[in-house]
């Protein structure tokens, strides 16, 4: 027969009492995240990369489409990479799919990660003051040494996969035709998670978003969204014009 001490019995009973309702909530977890699968066994996982697109939205279209097939069980877009992953039944042809409805918007599609590619940037004429000072999200601390002593400078945090921000782009190829006396630098976000977006950006819904300084160095006014009359307009006052 086993000794125990004084009290013994009683405090490996608490002990236990306490251990019980432990060991059932550690059991309730794991057969939700221990339960069944996501998805079938047999379900494949496929890239697919977009390329001469001109927005986001054109993946996420391709998406929205892709989920409403019998056969694939998710899709999502990665915008910066141009890429479409699709998990889907092995039955179901995906590449074939999303290359259909890629040539139905008017771009291609071609299999595997790392091939997407957006539309290139319209180019800017020779000899005007334009500049990509930041590509894919870099931090830039302070936008002092990005302004252009003596200009009107404008500051345009834009991305590839904005369309609107390719609309900037054409306006301030004009812009820059007719005026010497302003400079174009874009600042290239990569994507809202990125250390450029979140010293910038935070509270910003959408691009593009552009800051215009005037000659002097001042901010004269900040456009968010796409507003090319404002633009102008802020332009003219950052150059003293009445």
């Amino acid at each position: 027969m086993p000794r125990f001490p004084p009290g013994g019995m009683l405090l490996g009973a608490m002990r236990i009492g306490r251990l019980v309702p432990m060991l059932l909530f550690v059991l309730a977890l794991c057969t939700g995240a221990c339960g069944p699968p996501k998805y079938p066994s047999d379900a494949t996982n496929t890239v697919v990369s977009l390329t001469q697109i001109d927005c986001a939205e054109c993946g996420d279209e391709i998406v929205a489409d892709m989920r409403t097939r019998p056969g694939v069980y998710e899709a999502s877009f990665d915008k910066r990479k141009a890429e479409v992953v699709v998990v889907a039944s092995p039955s179901f042809d995906v590449f074939t799919t999303v290359r259909q409805l890629a040539a139905q918007k008017g771009f291609a599609a071609l299999l595997g990660a790392g091939k997407g590619e957006y539309k290139s940037r319209i180019p800017f004429p020779a000899g005007v003051d334009a500049a990509t000072v930041v590509e894919d999200g870099k931090d830039v601390p302070d936008l002092g040494p990005v302004l252009v002593k003596g200009k009107v400078t404008v500051v345009d945090f834009s991305a590839l996969w904005c369309e609107p921000c390719r609309k900037v782009d054409e306006h301030m190829v004009k812009v820059l035709g007719e005026r010497k006396d302003v400079a174009y630098r874009r600042l290239e976000i990569g994507d809202w998670d990125t250390p450029l977006a979140q010293r910038y950006l935070k509270g910003v819904p959408s691009l593009p978003y552009i800051e215009v300084y005037g000659t002097s160095g001042a901010k004269v006014d900040t456009i968010a969204g796409l507003d090319l009359a404002k633009l102008d307009a802020a332009i003219a006052r950052g150059s003293g014009a009445p």
